[in-house]
């Protein structure tokens, strides 16, 4: 499937809750096509939305007065499609360093996530290393920092590219937190006490919409690059949010895993 393919789906998507993406974020489409061409984020973001759409119809037959509302639909099926927007780099970042930046999130399997940015340079893209190393120093940083450190930061970014764009505000705030559970907050917007610290238009605070998208996307990293069985996710992902200290005895995630399990397996 071509990038133009798979940015055409991200667009129809967006015209389902009359949001032109095409019209009014071209360079938001420009990082997704980039994207698309270079990894599977794209293909994996419209999977977690193919679930989500069965999610949904699942409740609205099982527990019709747990509907998701209008709004909710939106958060969830937007905030999967951009929660990875990310993986592209720094919201100032040109499009060469971008290139750098979805090509190393492009690279799948890494067995050492403690090592620095240079060893993985030099490991995964012997050819040009070096000139990829102070590429990387040129975006402000560290190379000295590890992979995990790196692959860490997508979620700032997610939210530098998102905040003052024009797609929904409620997305921004949900698309920000999809890795809460690894206790990944940027800009503090999730507050103790589960509401967002900033306005973000209808979405008031962390709850089903972003917890969706959350299994959403740990149930589709277990399944295609972990490899395991729909059983052996739905069992992960129990263990994950009951390790968490914040959420492990959280009604709602409990629900929803239960919902996952019923329509994804």
């Amino acid at each position: 499937m071509s990038s133009t393919d798979e940015s055409e789906r991200a667009r129809a998507i967006c015209a389902e809750f009359g949001f032109d993406i095409e019209r009014v974020e071209p360079r938001i489409v420009a990082r997704m096509r980039l994207l698309a061409e270079h990894s599977e984020t794209v293909s994996d973001c419209e999977r977690m939305v193919a679930i989500a759409r069965r999610v949904f119809r699942h409740i609205e037959t099982t527990k019709p007065s747990e509907t998701f509302s209008e709004v909710e639909r939106r958060t969830v099926i937007l905030g999967c499609l951009f929660s990875d927007i990310g993986k592209t780099g720094p919201a100032g970042a040109d499009g060469e360093a971008q290139c750098l930046v979805v090509e190393m999130f492009a690279v799948e399997g890494v067995p050492d996530e403690t090592q620095p940015i240079t060893r993985f340079l030099k490991t995964f893209f012997p050819a040009d290393a070096d000139e990829r190393i102070r590429r990387f120093a040129s975006l402000g940083l560290d190379p000295k920092i590890t992979i995990r450190e790196f692959w860490n930061l997508h979620s700032i970014w997610t939210f530098e590219i998102l905040e003052g764009s024009r797609v929904p505000v409620e997305v921004v705030a949900a698309a920000t937190a999809h890795h809460l559970l690894e206790d990944i907050n940027p800009e503090n917007l999730v507050g103790a006490d589960g509401h967002f610290t900033r306005s973000f238009g209808d979405n008031a605070s962390f709850d089903r919409a972003e917890k969706l998208i959350i299994l959403l996307d740990k149930y589709d990293a277990v399944r295609r690059r972990g490899r395991r069985s729909h059983e052996q996710a739905i069992a992960w992902l129990r263990g994950r949010v009951e390790s968490n200290a914040r959420f492990h005895d959280d009604a709602e995630f409990s629900r929803l895993i239960a919902d996952l399990d019923a329509v994804a397996g």
